[in-house]
């Protein structure tokens, strides 16, 4: 998961723990989609499909974008010193949150089930309410510098994200 930190500070890193509701539901949700009876639609079959393929984009290459940073006394790749604000993360703020999400919606499509329906809404609202709690702490921490990120690149919106990302090429 996706996390800006200052190694500098006291506190290092924010709280986690909807985070950790998040992908506990998320497990649940994986496992009961595959015990639970499906849907009979086949046409949300496709987009559920393409939900899941496209989720592992988003929650690995974080890891490789944030591998690059420099890191000191064996932190962990999370534990960055400045924002990361390329590649992925110039165009959505949270991608491994936003992969999660695309697991989530992916399995409750494929399914069809109205609990992992309801698994998927819960998951989703807990990593959302966890993306908060990380950029109020990284605006204690980064200030300036992570409130221009945050006016410049959307917490979800891929679309959006990479709109701005052409139309700053453009202009410049």
């Amino acid at each position: 998961m996706k996390v800006i930190l200052s190694t500098t500070e006291k506190t290092k890193s924010p709280p986690k723990v909807f985070a950790w509701l998040a992908s506990a539901l998320l497990i649940i949700l994986i496992a009961a989609s595959q015990f639970l009876p499906r849907g009979h639609y086949p046409h949300l079959r496709i987009p559920g499909v393409i939900s899941l393929l496209t989720a592992p984009v988003f929650i690995f290459t974080p890891f490789f974008l944030l591998s690059g940073h420099k890191k000191k006394d064996g932190q962990v790749y999370m534990q960055t010193s400045k924002v990361a604000d390329r590649s992925l993360f110039a165009v959505v703020r949270h991608p491994q949150y936003l992969g999660y999400m695309l697991l989530a919606v992916g399995f409750s499509l494929l399914s069809q089930n109205l609990i992992i329906l309801v698994l998927a809404i819960l998951t989703i609202i807990f990593f959302y309410l966890q993306t908060i709690k990380e950029e109020e702490y990284c605006l204690t921490h980064f200030g300036k510098t992570y409130r221009n990120y945050l006016r410049r690149v959307p917490r979800f919106n891929i679309f959006l994200g990479l709109y701005r990302i052409f139309r700053r090429k453009k202009n410049d």
